[in-house]
This record gives structure tokens, C-alpha cells and sequence, in this order.
């Protein structure tokens, strides 16, 4: 057994205990006698954390048969990588005994009406600063170890200059950051709805273009 084939495994596990987590959740809010105020964007969210998922686990089958990652120092980015994507399907949806903070004044979430305290607010939840913090600041890692991994790749395997990948993943490792800081600093809807509705179709493109619905 190669070093490779040895650590594939621990990946495989770490992203199958994530999207176990993340499809509980949903089992929690789904059955029966469960009462729950839906709102889409935790939803949404939770389909975009699936497609990332998908999207990092498919590539990451011709990446990690490189002879680099059996290297300690290179392996261990990806590893956190998918600790991380763990992370984010743990946080993307509700624990079932969740319940809300203290509200700050002027929060979106005081917009609806209150809710009886044995009902899960999905909105509540969602525009809470603790969920926001670990939620997003989750993704924020995310890319930048993705970035991290590809950098370290592309200078040990194609043998490319640093310059030259960094100019070609520029908006990747400046802008995709940024967007994910402004969710965590805000929870004005109007900046929550359009950044889910790009990233989702982020995702979406980059999945297709990863593995080509033609084969």
C-alpha cells in the first residue's frame, strides 16, 4: 500500500461524516410533528456546502494521486481543507435543541413576528452573529486553503511560477474572500440573498466545468 493510498481513506471518512451531519439536519427539520418557521437562505446555503463538497471530492481523486501529497507539509492543507467542509455542513443547518441569542436592536430577524419557543426558527437562526462568525468565516478558510492546495500543486507538480499562478487565481484568492467577510459583518438581507444566489451558481459552474455533464 502507497502513502497515498493509505491517506485517501481518512479524507474519505472526514467527507462522509460531513454530509452525514448536513443530511441529518435536514432529517431534523423534515419529520414529523416538527415545527419549524422555514426560510430560504440556510436552505440554500446547505445546497451550495453539498455542491462544494462534491465539487473539492471530485477533483480531489486525480490531485491526491500526485506523489507531492504523500509529503507531510503538502498533505495537510488538503487534510484541513476537508476538516473544514466537515465544519461548514456542521454549521449550515440547525442543531435540533437550537435556540436564539438575545436579539441586538435593528436586526432583520426582528422583522417577523415571535415565534413560540418550541418552533425552529431557520431565520433566526441563519442572521445570528454566532452563525454568521463560524459559517462564514468556515468558508473563508475554505478558499483559501483550496487556493493554498492549487498554489502548492501547481509549484510541485507542473512546476509552474509563483507569479504566474497567483496572477491566474488572483480573483479567487482577493474576491471570493472578501465576499464572505461582508455576510459576517451585516445581517442585512439585501447583502445575505444576492451573495447566495452568485455562489450558488459559482458552484454550480465550476461543478459542471470540474466534471462535464457530457462525460
Amino acid at each position: 500500500m502507497s502513502q497515498i493510498e493509505y491517506l485517501i481513506p481518512l479524507v474519505s471518512i472526514i467527507v462522509g461524516l460531513g454530509l452525514a451531519d448536513l443530511i441529518q439536519s435536514f432529517r431534523e427539520l423534515v419529520r414529523p410533528n416538527r415545527a419549524v418557521r422555514w426560510h430560504w437562505l440556510p436552505v440554500l446555503w446547505a445546497t451550495i456546502v453539498l455542491l462544494l463538497v462534491l465539487r473539492i471530492w471530485w477533483t480531489s481523486f486525480g490531485v491526491l494521486q500526485e506523489a507531492a501529497f504523500g509529503r507531510v507539509l503538502v498533505f495537510l492543507p488538503y487534510l484541513l481543507d476537508f476538516l473544514g467542509l466537515y465544519l461548514a455542513c456542521s454549521f449550515a443547518l440547525p442543531d435540533p435543541d437550537w435556540t436564539p441569542g438575545p436579539r441586538t436592536a435593528g436586526s432583520s430577524s426582528e422583522q417577523g413576528s415571535e415565534r413560540p419557543p418550541d418552533v425552529l426558527d431557520l431565520e433566526a437562526f441563519y442572521f445570528s452573529a454566532s452563525h454568521r462568525r463560524w459559517f462564514f468565516g468556515t468558508l473563508i478558510a475554505i478558499t483559501v486553503l483550496f487556493e493554498v492546495i492549487t498554489i502548492v500543486f501547481f509549484l510541485t507538480v507542473e512546476n509552474a511560477a509563483l507569479l504566474t499562478i497567483v496572477a491566474g487565481r488572483w480573483e479567487a484568492l482577493t474576491i471570493v474572500p472578501t465576499a464572505l467577510v461582508m455576510p459576517i459583518l451585516t445581517d442585512r438581507w439585501w447583502v445575505h440573498a444576492p451573495l447566495a444566489v452568485v455562489a450558488l451558481v459559482g458552484v454550480v459552474f465550476t461543478l459542471v466545468g470540474a466534471a462535464p455533464l457530457g462525460g
